[in-house]
Formats: C-alpha cells, structure tokens, sequence
C-alpha cells in the first residue's frame, strides 16, 4: 500500500498540472510534457544511488550495525545532493541546448526552458527526499514516504487552486509553488527519518559479545 499510494500520488499531482495548464493552451501542455520528461531523464544517475542505498542500509540495519546505517544515509544525501546541484547547473545554463533536439516549435522550447529553469531549484531537496525514500526501505517502514508526498500534494494543489481563480494568473506560479512544495516535502521526510533512527536505531554501537569471548576481552584488558 505505501509504495502503490506514493505513485497513485503522484500520477495526482502530475494530472491536477495538466488541469491547471489547461487555460495556456496546447503549447503549455505539450512544453511541460517535454520538460518534465528531460527532468526525469536528468534525475536517474541521482536516482541511481539514492535506490541502491536501501540494500547497504538494509543488511546493516540486520545486522545491527546501526552506525553504519546512519553512515549509508550521510553519505548517499552528500552524493545524491552534490549531484543534483551539478544537474541545476547544467538546467541554468544549457536547457535550451537539451530541449531542442525534441521539438522545432519555439514557443514549447521556451516554456520549457523557462520551466527547468525554475524547477531546478528544488532538485537538491528532491535527492534528499529520494534518500529519505531508500532508508525508509532499509528499515521496513515506508509509510513515511507516502505521508511525506501526500504533504506535498495538499501543499501543492490548494495554493495552485486558488491562484488558477485569480485574474493574474500565470503558469510561472506553479513552478515557484512546486519548488516551495519540494522544499516542504524534504523537510517533512527528514525530520520523519529522524524519528525513525531514533526508534530504530539505538544511540550506542556497543559490541557485542558471547560470555567466553566477553572474559577474554577483559583479560586482555587487564594485560
């Protein structure tokens, strides 16, 4: 259920923009179709690591291994952060040169540009959010996730309801109410992260030992 409702979520989101372009025209629709696409295609090696750590964390986590569970997940957010910085680099200064092999129309060309542009700026607390995902995997609770995408669906689609009825409205407004909802998502996925290492994961790694293992220990202590 967890993992089937965050993509029938997200299948909501993706369908309450089309909605809401609607009133811009075909060449909306068709621009943010293609832009979204790209963005999709840019976060797969980010998307990569964030979805490989649920195996690491995961055999740690069974082994109780905690520190190293935590470790997994610093260093996949550094990774997966770092990356995605790189990709909103990349979106600031080269989207026109990404988008034009995909269409000859240059209004979709430039909406799109305009609409990675704008959504780049939530792609570094997008791969915090898929590392939250993955070590929500690793250890056996992914209900987090789908409370976390379902926050940012009720951010979303209130605010950009209301600004649809507004005699201003511009679908420049979506992207910074989608950018401010990404940042809201990671926020809430960490600070449930948290709560899971804290329930999960005990404060102190000390090792473990059998009785006869414990004295010899002590032993060569005392020497």
């Amino acid at each position: 259920m967890p993992a089937g409702g965050e993509f029938f979520l997200m299948f909501i989101y993706m369908a309450a923009i089309y909605w809401l372009i609607q009133p811009f025209g075909a060449d909306a629709q068709a621009a943010f179709g293609l832009g979204s696409r790209v963005m999709q295609a840019l976060f797969l090696p980010a998307m990569a690591i964030a979805f490989a750590a649920p195996a690491i964390a995961g055999q740690n986590f069974g082994a109780q291994n905690y520190q190293r569970v935590r470790e997994t997940f610093t260093w996949t957010a550094i990774m997966t952060c770092s990356l995605m910085a790189v990709i909103t680099l990349v979106c600031l200064t080269q989207a026109e040169l990404m988008l034009k092999g995909f269409s000859d129309d240059k209004e979709v060309i430039l909406i799109s540009v305009i609409f990675l542009q704008m959504i780049c700026w939530n792609f570094v607390p997008a791969g915090l959010v898929f590392t939250c995902s993955g070590m929500f995997q690793s250890l056996g609770n992914t209900m987090p996730a789908l409370l976390s995408t379902a926050t940012r669906l009720i951010t979303f689609i209130l605010p950009a309801l209301w600004l649809s009825k507004q005699s201003d409205f511009q679908i420049e407004q979506l992207w910074y109410v989608s950018v401010a909802t990404v940042c809201i998502q990671a926020l809430v996925s960490f600070c449930f992260l948290r709560r899971e290492f804290k329930k999960r994961l005990p404060s102190n790694d000390l090792p473990k030992y059998s009785n006869g293992n414990l004295e010899e220990n002590n032993l060569n202590n005392n020497l």
